[in-house]
This record gives C-alpha cells, structure tokens and sequence, in this order.
C-alpha cells in the first residue's frame, strides 16, 4: 500500500511539473524588433484608396479617393502647362510626401492625414477649383494630368526603404539648397544640386520695393527688433554661402537667417540683394520658395531636355530609390 501512495504521488507531481516547464519563455527584449529580420527592415505602406485632407478655408476634413487627391494636388502645385515627365515627377513625389505624412501623422490635424494648406503640406484643387483656374482648358489638363498620374500609380521614392520627405519648389537661382543649410537639420538625400535651367524661368529674378515705412512695420513682428539711426542703416551685415544663399542678415538690432528674412520681409526667396534707393529698400531675389528638393521649373527643363521623371527624381534627390 505504501509503494502504491508513493508511486501516485510521483506520478502527480510529474503531470504538475510538465505544464510548468512547458510555458518557460525567453526574457523579453528591451527592443523587441531589434533582431527581427522580418519587422527590424523598413517597409512602405500599402497604397491608400482614399486621403483624408483637411480642408484650411472649408475647416473640416474630406476622404477623397486617391487618383482624385494626386490629380488635385498636381492641379494646384505644377502649371499644366509643364512636360509630361515633369508632371509624372511631381505626381510621384506628392503620392510619397502622402505615405511620409501617414507613417509621421501631424496631431494637429485630428485624424486627417494632410491639410491642402500648401504653406504647410500640398495644394489641392477640387473639381470646381481646376475649372475655375483652367476654364475652357480644364478637359484637356485633366486628361494630360490624369495620364500622368496613372503613369506613375503606386511609385514611390525612399530612402533606405522609406518613403522620404518630398520637398519641392517652383524656382532657384541655379543650385537647390540642402535641408541642413535651410531647416538646420541634415536630411541625406535633401543636399545641395545643380539647377542650371531655373535660370532660364523669366520669373527666377524678381525685383520688390519696400519703403522704409513698411520695413518699419514689418519689423515691429521680429522678436527683438528694434530699429535706430537713419533708414539706409537698418539693414546690414548681409552674410552669404557660395551660392548666393543669405546664410544671416542684421535687421535693426535682431540677426535673423535667410529663410528668417525672407518670411519677415515678404520675399520670394533667401538668395537677395538691395540697395537703399530714395527711401525705398531695393530688393532683387532669385529663386521662388525655399529651394529645398525638386524644382518645379527644373523639373520641366530637364524633361524637356529628354530626362524621363525616374532621371528627374533622382537628380534633385540624393541617392534614393523608386519602389
């Protein structure tokens, strides 16, 4: 009897023990995706079927499907004027910037995964607005943007396997600027390249005046700007890149960068040069926008130059690739 109790107690115990060394696990890693082959390596995001946009001047948010959201974006960003490929360039870096947003979601927007705020995101024109800007024009745009669209459908440009920041503009002076020069923040495929037909644009120089009046008013909205003295000493210390970029400028009393001056002035770009003329501040820029990434016009010029939009892309952004 007393072997046979033993004998059940083993046989309990070994039924107890198996579960338990059974549900053992390995420590959980700090990082779980660290050596995971399969999560550790970058992957872009299926293709939406529809965008959510923040509409700036409506103050709601909008789902529009996808081809309708590339068709408007290029409609309000690229002239339709512009060559086919150039066209296509700008459709595939408008779907990236798209994929870059919803993978870094702006919180500010609640939910939307850009706004049509062109000072912040991309342009967008809806049917109503195209035929208002195009007119009688507006059926054969749409097919010609609509075809580049299509063209391009699902490409995307990244980096290191992810979909990059898109950045365009319509102008430079000849040479785009990198991000770390601009933003002061480096981005490895936002650098600094030759842009020789902006050049060309009959609107790359453009020259403002702005009455020492103005310049008063506008500087009372720099954060410790005070000016002194005579007009014709307000501005000064004007340092610039080898480019031409205006790297600092003294406004008054307040040092301000070249992107700085341009928002605060009203210019159209930080590459400019004045004179102080009969109480007026001469300024003559070149280049319109920040000139960071793609130029618009560039874009056009080389398309029309025989370089395809894959040749384009890779020109204004620095070693990426189109997936």
């Amino acid at each position: 009897m007393r072997i046979y109790k033993l004998l059940a107690f083993l046989i309990s115990l070994s039924v107890l023990l198996v579960p338990l060394t059974s549900l053992k696990k390995e420590p959980v890693q700090e990082n779980p995706t660290k050596n995971n082959t399969k999560t550790d390596e970058p992957t872009v995001p299926e293709k939406p079927q529809t965008v959510k946009v923040y509409m700036k001047k409506a103050q709601e948010t909008v789902e529009i499907e996808l081809e309708e959201y590339l068709l408007g974006v290029l409609a309000a960003e690229m002239p339709a004027t512009y060559h086919e490929e150039a066209l296509k360039a700008q459709a595939a870096a408008a779907y990236t910037y798209l994929l870059n947003k919803r993978k870094n979601p702006d919180k500010a927007l609640n939910g939307a995964d850009l706004s049509d705020n062109s000072a912040t995101h991309q342009g967008y024109l809806n049917a109503a607005g195209r035929n208002e800007k195009w007119g009688d024009k507006t059926e054969a745009y749409e097919k010609k943007l609509n075809k580049a669209v299509k063209e391009v459908s699902g490409k995307v440009i990244v980096y290191e396997g992810e979909p990059i920041i898109a950045a365009f503009h319509a102008i430079n002076s000849g040479v785009t600027q990198s991000a770390q020069a601009v933003w002061g923040g480096e981005v490895p495929y936002l650098k600094s390249v030759n842009s020789p037909g902006d050049k060309l644009s009959p609107d790359c120089v453009k020259t403002v005046a702005i009455s020492a009046g103005e310049l008063a008013n506008m500087a009372g909205n720099i954060d410790g700007c005070s000016l002194n003295g005579e007009a014709e000493n307000w501005i000064g210390n004007v340092k610039t890149n080898s480019d031409g970029y205006v790297k600092t400028v003294e406004i008054g009393s307040a040092e301000l960068t070249g992107l700085e001056a341009r928002d605060a002035l009203g210019l159209r770009s930080a590459v400019f040069t004045y004179e102080y003329k009969d109480d007026n501040f001469m300024f003559t820029t070149s280049g319109y926008g920040h000139c960071v990434g793609m130029s618009q016009y560039g874009a056009d010029y080389m398309a029309r130059q025989g370089s395809t939009w894959e040749e384009i892309i890779k020109h204004y952004y620095t070693g990426v690739e189109i997936e």
